[in-house]
């Protein structure tokens, strides 16, 4: 609607002062008049709807609310100019003849002119009568014959009674028809008349554009109060869809340069998976804490493929932004210091045409969150250096991550596949290394499967599991029993980064993390015992492993 009256009233100011003379070509015409349309309609919907929901002020405290439906205040009062509008003429009709026929009011000039025309015609009605008194006969008419108009059709009986000055025109059998000399300069002045108020009404889309223009500035604020209604009824409505329980965020705005941003979020959900989108279950709820006094700044995020690394950092995302425009976040609890800008580098793109391959477009998009972000900022990488060799990717994820955590000093998530980032940073108090659970067993002709649980849990994950995606693909058994051959023989060549001692710090942590936020409910607990699972599998390989 914005665009559409932005248009509107920019032609009107091309137009300039002369936009009555102004004459548009048809295709033009019926372009512009289809926009007016569509403005006037808009602007009286809008009014509608925001009349309709003033009932509801005596039913609501919120001040917003009130100014945003009260006319005069946040409200235009612009009922009187839609009511000029709707009596100014016909819109339906004019939609049906691609042309704007004005009522009476609507234009001054045009209804000049039209009080001329029926003028012109009542004389030459009077002028008819008179003739009739003259003849004596009440059967003389005016016909139209060719292009010949207000032609007299006297009987032939009277041509012995008919005035010299008649000038005779043509005939018929039984009928004569004529001319007078008034009736000749009536004609003339019809046709004068006739011209002038088509040229008229040729000017008058343009010059009802330019009134409603004069305007602009209510017509505006119209639409961005009925804007803002919008977004509150949508966010009220939204808010019934999420799934789980809700609470209105707590933001917090750091005063001191020293205190460190924060983000704590209770068993946070998502705004728009709903369990009935997914197909299976429920989706599962995190608890996720950033920054602030105790937590580290940054959580490296490691996990198997599709385990829901990539949500994860969406839907942290959403729901910041939820909280900072007022709305309801689905969540037990949300607090947050404002954040100044979201940066989010997520997925894989090229652009051919400019030149420039997907790796450079993934670290052009990484320079410009280095370049840009502040210790207020929120930064959401996915996967960084996935367009190069892994030595090359992996030292370009590392440094851009110790920038972000000890440069910029900013909240954020790293995700990636790079399991050594984990052993570098896994003793840097501003990242928490975590991963996204799962539960692996072996399956047809020992080739993994792996039972995805999406939930954030303290320590990384030993593998990405990328051939239980393979076979999820379905790519034939044979190729995935050589390629689980070819990843246990890497693994048992290069091995892991982390020491056995490291490893089982990582399970003795994980156990406990568990145990601290073990909870009675049944839902809870089925993920839990599955943790708790996935914990003892670690355990087991450690042992066999020593």
């Amino acid at each position: 609607m914005e665009r559409l009256l932005a248009r509107l009233f920019h032609s009107c100011e091309a137009f300039g002062r002369n936009s009555s003379t102004v004459i548009l070509y048809e295709d033009a015409s019926k372009r512009k008049l289809q926009e007016f349309l569509s403005a006037l309609r808009g602007c009286q919907l809008m009014v509608q709807a925001c009349s309709s929901l003033a009932s509801m002020l005596t039913s609501t405290d919120s001040s917003l609310v009130h100014h945003l439906l009260t006319p005069g205040k946040g409200l235009p009062d612009v009922s009187k100019l839609v009511k000029y509008f709707e009596d100014a003429f016909d819109w339906s009709e004019a939609e049906k003849s691609w042309r704007i026929i004005p009522n009476e009011g609507c234009d001054a000039d045009y209804d000049d002119i039209c009080k001329k025309v029926r003028e012109i015609e009542s004389n030459l009605m009077i002028h008819l009568k008179d003739q009739c008194k003259l003849l004596g006969c009440s059967a003389i008419n005016y016909v139209t014959v060719g292009k010949d108009n207000y032609l007299l059709e006297v009987p032939e009986s009277l041509m012995s009674s008919i005035p010299r000055d008649y000038e005779l025109r043509s005939s018929k059998k039984g009928f004569f028809r004529y001319w007078t000399a008034e009736i000749k300069n009536y004609i003339s002045e019809l046709t004068k008349a006739e011209a002038e108020k088509q040229s008229k009404l040729q000017g008058i889309l343009l010059r009802l554009i330019q009134q409603f223009s004069e305007h602009h500035n209510k017509w505006r604020q119209l639409v961005s109060v009925t804007s803002e209604l919008d977004v509150l009824i949508s966010l009220a409505i939204a808010k019934d869809y999420y799934e789980g329980p809700t609470c209105r965020p707590v933001l917090e705005e750091i005063e001191d340069s020293n205190d460190t941003a924060f983000l704590s979020a209770k068993s946070l959900g998502h705004p728009t998976l709903l369990s009935d989108n997914l197909g299976k279950g429920s989706f599962v709820p995190n608890d996720v804490s950033i920054g602030g006094t105790i937590n580290p700044s940054f959580i490296l995020l490691t996990g198997p493929n599709m385990g829901g690394k990539s949500t994860l950092l969406r839907q942290i995302c959403l729901a910041i932004i939820l909280a900072q425009i007022g709305a309801d976040v689905p969540a037990e609890s949300f607090k947050l210091s404002l954040v100044d800008r979201i940066f989010v580098r997520m997925g894989a793109r090229d652009h051919i045409m400019a030149g420039q391959s997907t790796f450079l477009t993934e670290l052009s998009e990484t320079a410009s969150v280095l370049s840009s972000a502040t210790q207020h900022s929120f930064v959401a990488l996915d996967e960084l250096g996935r367009g190069t060799s892994t030595s090359d990717g992996q030292a370009i994820a590392g440094s851009v991550l110790q920038y972000l955590v000890h440069t910029i000093s900013c909240r954020g998530m790293f995700s990636t596949h790079y399991h050594h980032l984990a052993a570098d940073f896994k003793k840097d108090p501003k990242i928490s290394v975590c991963h996204m659970a799962c539960q692996v067993g072996k399956g047809i002709d020992g080739v993994e499967e792996v039972t995805f649980l999406y939930k954030l849990t303290l320590g990384s994950c030993p593998k990405s599991y990328g051939v239980n995606v393979a076979r999820l693909a379905g790519v034939p058994l044979s190729v995935l029993q050589k390629a689980m051959s070819k990843s246990t023989h890497f693994e048992g060549v290069h091995g892991n980064s982390l020491t056995l001692k490291d490893k089982e710090m990582d399970v003795l942590q994980d156990l406990i993390h568990l145990s601290k936020t073990w909870k009675c409910e049944k839902s809870s607990q089925v993920i839990h015992l599955a943790l708790l699972q996935e914990i003892q599998q670690r355990a087991q390989l450690l042992l066999v492993e020593s």
